[in-house]
């Protein structure tokens, strides 16, 4: 399902009425993204099921993928930090969209980030009120009426504190690596017949858990109805079933297929070079060389 149509950036050379008005709103360091995208000459982005805005650091994906978000209106966890003149800018282009069945929202890393680290520190201040209920038993308790008698007593003694603590404070969340807990995010905040907008979804995540949040969104995009605007530069994410991916290394803005964008060729050039230490027979574990190689 397409929801979100296409996305119309301000031209300069068109437009020079809003381009003045925003110029004399804001100062000098203030003024970006005004005239970045048009050096790009990007004046409009058309969208299919599954976008995706590649680029390098400082290439504009993410002040791209934030603009949309911005003119939209979306949902987002944390406060938006950008410039007077960003918002300025994002209010003057224009946007074709379709109503959305389910809540659409911005995802971004960060906000991966701030869910691992929340997790964290909850679990520490259980971990220190569980000390300080130890403390407080060890304190109250007659410890007298436990000397002497055997060590079934004793274990007993330790049974009472284990329930005096767990019932006056909550237990631990799980633990899971930076990769689960942002593959977990990402199921905990995605549903169906929406409209999603992830900012690098991939920090965090190693190659495997890469894999699967592939496998996640091509679900969410091919069977639950949902379209999927990403700015990445992992070449897994950006090896998404028919994805429409906007070059923003490039000038003009082209729209590539992932096997021929520069980087993924680098990734190609380098594995093909050093092909014969891959070359195996099967996969359990262990490497097992093709006979005859070295």
């Amino acid at each position: 399902m397409i929801y979100l149509e296409n996305f119309k950036l301000i031209d300069e050379e068109l437009d020079s009425h809003i381009v003045q008005k925003i110029k004399n709103a804001h100062t000098k360091d203030e003024l970006f993204p005004l005239g970045f995208f048009a050096k790009k000459k990007l004046t409009r982005v058309d969208f299919d099921r599954i976008t995706i805005f590649y680029g390098g650091n400082g290439s504009g994906k993410s002040t791209l993928l934030n603009l949309v978000a911005e003119r939209l209106n979306l949902m987002r966890h944390a406060d938006n930090t950008l410039t007077g003149g960003f918002y300025d800018y994002a209010d003057n282009c224009d946007v074709k969209m379709k109503k959305v069945l389910g809540e659409s929202r911005l995802l971004t890393s960060e906000d991966v980030f701030k869910n691992i680290f929340e997790t964290r520190s909850k679990n520490t201040s259980i971990a220190d009120r569980k000390k300080e209920l130890d403390e407080e038993f060890d304190y109250s308790s007659n410890d007298f009426m436990f000397d002497g008698f055997e060590n079934s007593h004793l274990i007993s003694k330790k049974q009472v504190k284990r329930s005096f603590v767990s019932k006056n404070v909550s237990s631990k969340e799980r633990q899971y690596s930076n990769g689960e807990n942002a593959l977990r995010f990402f199921k905990g905040e995605m549903q169906k017949k929406s409209l999603y907008l992830l900012d690098e979804p991939e920090n965090s995540m190693s190659p495997k858990y890469q894999i699967e949040l592939k496998k996640f969104l091509e679900g969410l995009a091919y069977a639950n109805d949902c379209q999927l605007v990403i700015a990445t530069h992992s070449p897994f994410i950006l090896a998404l079933k028919d994805a429409k991916i906007y070059s923003l290394d490039d000038t003009p803005v082209s729209v590539q297929k992932w096997y021929e964008l520069q980087n993924i060729r680098l990734y190609y050039k380098f594995f093909s070079e050093n092909s014969d230490l891959f070359e195996i027979e099967d996969w359990d574990g262990k490497l097992k060389k093709v006979k005859g190689k070295k």
